[in-house]
């Protein structure tokens, strides 16, 4: 039988949903975070809740995708790009002003949930092919320690992310990661 669509079978609802579950996971941890919860905490029955995500896993790979989804975007933009010296801090600048809330949220979520991400292997790896590709691209022929100094300025946010800890604010971690790149770059 076919989904019906009802009040609540909007795009709006299913990002309402990925911004809850994203908090709640955040918050309280994948493994302690029922479906249930993230249903209450959005205002939706439990079969609402299953409209837009089959499970727990399929939450999890869809808060992954939009960071893959962001990455791709990157990489084609990279790709537009006149090659020369100042690509890698265009693009590295790039992602430092494209952070958001949800980014670092996201973060915060993986650090707290490391075993939970590792289980779910795909959803664990979504984001970091596309660093890799653009490690590749901007570190062509780049002798190993050049190509880690690349990476460290693409992944200029989490590393701010990381060393400014739980509390910090959105514009605090991007101030840090546009210094963090400006100095490596």
């Amino acid at each position: 039988m076919p989904k019906r669509a009802g009040a609540n079978a909007g795009p709006e609802t299913r990002e309402a949903v990925l911004v809850a579950a994203r908090r709640l996971f955040t918050e309280r941890g994948y493994d302690a975070t029922s479906m249930r919860d993230v249903a209450t905490a959005v205002g939706l029955t439990n079969a609402a809740l299953y409209y837009h995500f089959a499970g727990k896993e399929a939450l999890l790979a869809a808060l992954s995708q939009e960071r893959r989804d962001e990455i791709d975007a990157l990489v084609a933009w990279v790709a537009e790009q006149e090659p020369g010296p100042g690509l890698l801090r265009a693009t590295a600048l790039r992602r430092v002003d494209a952070a958001s809330q949800e980014q670092l949220d996201g973060l915060r979520f993986a650090l707290a949930n490391r075993p939970a991400l590792e289980r779910a292997t795909a959803s664990a790896q979504a984001v970091r092919p596309g660093v890799d590709a653009l490690v590749d691209v901007l570190a062509v022929g780049a002798d190993p320690p050049r190509r880690v100094v690349v990476r460290l300025a693409l992944e200029a946010v989490s590393c701010a992310g990381l060393a400014a800890g739980p509390d910090a604010d959105l514009e605090t971690v991007r101030e840090a990661a546009r210094t963090l790149v400006l100095a490596l770059t």
